[in-house]
């Protein structure tokens, strides 16, 4: 119901904006008769005003269920505009009182111009708000108040009598509005250009209802200083990974050009301990770009999280970089770049890094499988496993333990749906479950990077995982194929999956700091190009408040997804702990999450405690989204980098 009524209301929103604009054409010329072909298209017009308000209206009243911040919003701007529309359309369009025709009046005195022009206006507005914020439906109303005035002295001038009925005096005067259209234009996309440098500690401060603190432009902790109180020593474990261009072969046969860690994507498994001291020297061999090392859903120090412009400068072409910290958390998570990171995930530069119990032993009889989702050339592309895109076949013996690692390297949801076998989701974002259910078969929505681990014995029949096209067969002899799905599982609810346990801070607990962020669908410029933005409380990135905090806060974050679109917000350096979803709180054993996908009319209240300083990227890791400026920063008082972002620096994170 949420997606039919919201993209109903942008569709109609959109629709009005044109029949608005040629009502307030028709309204400005000089007055028409009664039964002409003006006053008959006036009519016509602003019934369609009137039955796209009724609908608006109603869309908005069905987002009720979803909360005041769904339906309030909307109706604030459409339902004066119905108002409007609905009384003009009554009082003044209507049949003239004792005409034998029943001729109807269309702006035929100073009067009904004024009406007319505020009932067009008011449709203008309301939609502005919908398609591009606030601010734009302030404009909006300005533009309309100015050309309203406009029009009225010329409407009483004898020159446009004399021009009425001119075509080339009409086209002249349309050519004039599409010059002034494309002038407004050219100057939207002109103040939407990001700076050419920007400091993530230059901008605007959120401080969520706790003590004054301030992020200083000068002096404080760099965050090139937070390299962790335990990362000396030698390593016991390193790796280098090289980003290079390579060729590579799907299963299908088609080649991809990639751009690849050690020449193969994803890129090599990254396999240590818990307690394991990690150094992973990075090689860029990529011509003309630079690249950096994300490790997601590791809540490493701050100086090693692999940001370009926030934690560090992008490694440029033949340069290294070389990153430590300590494996403390057991679990599935994953690397990439986040220079570009829209491009470079996209392209290849990915891979798996998994963090097993410190007692783990060196060779094990069962199965332990990392499985990677991801798309191809864009997310209407090609969908793999690995690189398979058809079905992969592996051999697993009747018996046998299987623990089967699900990430989903893409923006968008992927369902993976897991049959021939009862099994046990035992991880969310590398956290375990609590005590898990059993289950006699899965189909999980796995958000834009996030991870499940599955965990099953090997029956003696062939167990199948597919994952939105591409499949895995396990069999006994390895050359099982799929054979026929049959009717889907049901659809895992992590909210309300396993059991409850004790967890250091809950629903009730005392919080130091609130923020909420409402994502809100808008059509307009960023960074001088057309693009559907996705805004955080009306903003976008520079200019969305960098969320302030101390040492010690519990810090409570409500998401609101007032968007038709998923949005998995990944807040790097911590993990979240989902106390709510749509004002029902969880049920099931502890979800922890550093990346939770936030559905279309979905609200998650969530909390976390602040206990890894420095300056965090909080962004949906749909990365299209964020490089189209879904993005803000998490920072501790006191701290301060170097490093900035923007066109006329190396460092570009989205």
């Amino acid at each position: 119901m949420f997606l039919w009524a919201h993209y109903t209301d942008m569709v109609i929103a959109l629709l009005a904006v044109p029949i608005a604009m040629a009502a307030g054409w028709v309204v400005m010329r000089p007055p028409a008769p009664a039964g002409t072909n003006g006053s008959r298209m006036w009519r016509l017009l602003s019934g369609l005003l009137l039955g796209g308000a009724t609908l608006r209206v109603v869309a908005a009243l069905l987002l009720l269920p979803n909360g005041w911040d769904f339906a309030g919003p909307r109706l604030v701007f459409v339902a004066p505009a119905l108002a409007v529309v609905a009384t003009v359309h009554a009082v003044w369009v209507r049949p003239m009182p004792g005409s034998p025709g029943g001729e109807w009046r269309a702006a035929r005195w100073l009067g009904d111009y004024w009406a007319a022009t505020v009932a067009v206006g008011a449709v203008l507005v309301a939609s502005a708000a919908q398609l591009a914020g606030t601010g734009a439906a302030a404009v909006t109303g300005v533009g309309v108040l100015g050309a309203a005035a406009v029009g009225s002295v010329w409407r009483r001038t004898r020159w446009s009598r004399r021009s009425a009925g001119r075509w080339w005096r009409t086209a002249a005067k349309g050519a004039l509005g599409a010059a002034v259209a494309a002038t407004v234009l050219a100057a939207m996309s002109t103040a939407s250009r990001l700076p050419a440098s920007n400091s993530m500690t230059g901008g605007p401060a959120n401080i969520g209802g706790g003590s004054m603190v301030g992020h200083r432009h000068h002096g404080g902790v760099s965050v090139t200083t937070l390299t962790g109180t335990d990362t000396d020593g030698v390593p016991a474990r390193r790796f280098t990974l090289t980003a290079q261009p390579a060729r590579i072969r799907l299963d299908s046969g088609q080649q991809v050009e990639a751009w690849t860690f050690n020449g193969v994507t994803p890129g090599p498994q990254l396999l240590v301990r818990q307690g394991d001291l990690v150094e992973v020297t990075l090689v860029n061999r990529l011509p003309g770009v630079g690249v950096t090392l994300h490790w997601h859903g590791v809540d490493v120090p701050n100086a090693m999280d692999g940001v370009a412009g926030v934690t560090q400068d992008a490694v440029p072409p033949g340069g290294r970089f070389v990153y430590r910290f300590r494996a403390t958390q057991v679990g599935t998570y994953w690397y990439h770049s986040h220079e570009m990171s829209s491009v470079q995930v996209r392209r290849g530069l990915f891979g798996a890094l998994v963090v097993l119990p410190a007692n783990a032993p060196e060779q094990s009889g069962d199965v332990d499988e990392t499985v990677l989702r991801h798309t191809w050339v864009d997310e209407d592309g090609v969908a793999t496993l690995g690189v398979t895109t058809g079905v992969r076949r592996r051999q697993a013996p009747a018996g046998q333990q299987v623990r089967l690692r699900l990430v989903n390297t893409d923006g968008n949801p992927a369902t993976f749906t897991l049959t021939g076998a009862p099994v046990r989701v035992v991880a969310i974002d590398g956290t375990d479950v609590h005590e898990p259910n059993l289950l006699k078969g899965v189909r999980i929505l796995v958000g834009g990077g996030a991870r499940y681990d599955l965990a099953f014995t090997m029956p003696d029949r062939p167990v199948v995982l597919r994952a939105d096209g591409p499949a895995i067969v396990y069999s006994s002899d390895g050359h099982a194929g799929p054979g026929h799905a049959g009717p889907a599982p049901a659809l895992l609810d992590p909210a309300r999956y396993g059991t409850p346990a004790a967890t250091p801070f809950g629903a009730a607990g005392h919080v130091d700091r609130r923020f909420t962020l409402r994502v809100d669908e808008r059509l307009g410029f960023y960074d001088g190009r057309p693009a559907v933005r996705y805004t955080f409380n009306n903003r976008s990135f520079p200019d969305v408040p960098m969320l302030m905090v101390s040492p010690g806060d519990l810090v409570e974050v409500t998401y609101v997804n007032r968007s038709g679109q998923h949005h998995p917000m990944h807040l790097h350096g911590h993990h979240m702990l989902v106390l709510s979803r749509d004002g029902r709180p969880t049920s099931g054993s502890p979800w922890w999450v550093d990346t939770l996908d936030v559905g279309p009319g979905e609200t998650y209240r969530v909390a976390f405690l602040a206990d890894n300083p420095g300056i965090w990227m909080d962004h949906c890791h749909n990365l299209e989204h964020a490089a189209n400026g879904m993005i803000l920063h998490l920072s501790y008082s006191g701290i301060t980098t170097p490093f900035q972002t923007g066109r006329g620096t190396a460092n570009h994170p989205e």
